[in-house]
């Protein structure tokens, strides 16, 4: 019989990279304190994890360009023996739109992680985790973080499914994040921490 899913996060092991890292601690040794927002500058790792990410929108926006070339030409070949030109025009007009719409929002998130990366500061706050949101269930999806603040301030991450499956709802957190293009850095609860990873890791 399937698990069920709060029994696949008590089966889901800690990931080694995320337990080795300190840079947690607070340049003046302080703890934080409740509904208090910390800034710390970027450091080396951080910056690699955010190039990363950039990179990785970059791919995905050729990708998508590709894809609609030959989508346009594959269907005009077609269209040139079996199809009205008008119904080829119009789906390839559809096709290519959908793509350059997907490829718009993939451009405005790099632009936004690389202002984060010029602006070269983290967020550090605590909250609790509000609504959970995967269409799979199980994660990659959307974590509200509800901030200790008064009042609350919600913040909203796509996480990554080796996240997802470790949290839920209520869990006290502490996370440090970018908050132009709203990236997760790092996230801490009582019993784990995460690590935002270059891709390579």
């Amino acid at each position: 019989m399937p698990s069920s899913p709060d029994e696949t996060r008590v089966q889901t092991l800690p990931d080694p990279h995320d337990d080795d890292d300190d840079r947690w601690e607070l340049e003046d040794g302080s703890g934080l304190a409740l509904g208090e927002i910390r800034t710390r500058p970027l450091n080396a790792r951080d910056r690699e994890a955010l190039v990363s990410a950039r990179s990785g929108a970059s791919g995905i926006i050729g990708f998508l360009g590709a894809i609609a070339l030959i989508v346009a030409i594959v269907f005009g070949l077609v269209g040139m023996y079996r199809l009205d030109v008008r119904v080829v025009a119009a789906i390839v007009v559809s096709v290519v739109g959908v793509l350059a719409a997907v490829a718009l929002m993939m451009s405005r998130q790099d632009a936004r992680l690389r202002r984060d990366l010029d602006a070269g500061i983290q967020l550090i706050v605590s909250g609790r985790i509000g609504d959970m949101d995967s269409e799979e269930g199980d994660g990659p999806g959307f974590v509200r973080v509800l901030s200790d603040e008064t009042p609350p301030r919600e913040l909203r991450f796509f996480v990554e499914k080796r996240l997802y499956l470790r949290l839920k709802p209520k869990d006290s957190v502490r996370i440090a994040y970018v908050p132009l293009s709203n990236t997760l850095l790092r996230l801490r609860t009582d019993s784990f921490s995460y690590s935002l990873r270059r891709k390579s890791d």
